[in-house]
């Protein structure tokens, strides 16, 4: 058993797990492939490369950000929330470097697109927040730049 978000949660439903720094033993990141795809394996989704590194790298960067939490950038939350943030943080970043000749390429479909892209965007985060697919925390990081005042 492992604890998340205040409840306890069996390693086996587990996508991954950051194991910190003990006894001299450096801290290490164990992911679970099986769980990852859990829910995907009927579907088309698994058969483009795209969306199998997507969720792959979801869980990577999450469990990314619980190190960072806890080694460089602590900070005073719930630390599942934090390691959300720092997984949209690190994903686009990861994201604006790969596939440049794609981004050429729809950069001004995507521009002339934008008003409505994000409104889609913004709606299917929301249902995914009022489904639990995603945490608020996540969600309010991925929208923090479209927030008035910032």
């Amino acid at each position: 058993m492992t604890k998340a978000r205040k409840r306890k949660v069996r390693i086996v439903e587990a996508r991954g797990l950051y194991h910190q720094e003990w006894h001299g033993e450096q801290a290490w990141i164990e992911m679970f492939v099986d769980n990852i795809f859990d829910r995907w394996e009927k579907g088309w989704w698994l058969r483009s490369r795209m969306f199998r590194e997507a969720k792959i790298a979801d869980v990577l960067f999450h469990e990314i950000g619980h190190h960072i939490h806890f080694t460089t950038r602590p900070e005073y939350r719930d630390t599942e929330d934090v390691a959300d943030v720092w997984l949209v943080r690190l994903r686009k970043n990861y994201l604006r470097g790969r596939r440049p000749v794609l981004r050429a390429i729809f950069f001004p479909i995507f521009f002339c697109l934008r008003p409505l892209i994000r409104i889609l965007r913004r709606n299917l985060s929301e249902r995914m927040v009022r489904r639990g697919t995603i945490s608020r925390a996540e969600h309010d990081e991925d929208f923090k730049s479209e927030q008035p005042g910032n």
